[in-house]
């Protein structure tokens, strides 16, 4: 004798504890929770469907809405924060940077580059002097 696999929304709500009206909210807002419907537009759940019903219950059951519930099913993790009902407070600005001493390093580097700059002009000169015969 085989188990039962599909049960109507009565007997499915009645295995976890909610009521049938419950189930209806819940497929309203859970867009993962789509029975199989009859020809008589009558509601089944399959089997393996009722542990995941079992699941939002107990999230519930712990203070989280429907819309947490599915936001959990879809992305395994809530994304939005929790609202403590306190007002924002406002942040101080964050300080300015300190701007960077690029004059004095800037003349510091240039007069480092002068004798670089002295034989580099020498050599030229030399390269671009006429060839002795």
């Amino acid at each position: 004798m085989s188990e039962k696999k599909w049960f109507k929304i009565g007997e499915a709500a009645a295995m976890i504890g909610v009521g049938p009206k419950d189930l209806r909210y819940w497929e309203d807002v859970i867009p993962d929770i789509r029975p199989r419907r009859s020809k008589g537009n009558l509601r089944y759940y399959h089997v393996d469907e009722l542990p995941r019903l079992r699941r939002i219950k107990a999230w519930l059951a712990e203070g989280l809405t429907v819309a947490d519930c599915e936001e959990l099913l879809a992305h395994g993790h809530l994304v939005q924060r929790l609202d403590l009902g306190l007002e924002a407070e406002e942040l101080p600005a964050a300080p300015a940077p300190k701007p960077k001493p690029t004059i004095p390093r800037l003349l510091r580097t240039s007069s480092d580059l002068q004798p670089i700059l002295k034989s580099v002009r020498a050599l030229y000169e030399r390269l671009c002097a006429e060839p002795k015969p």
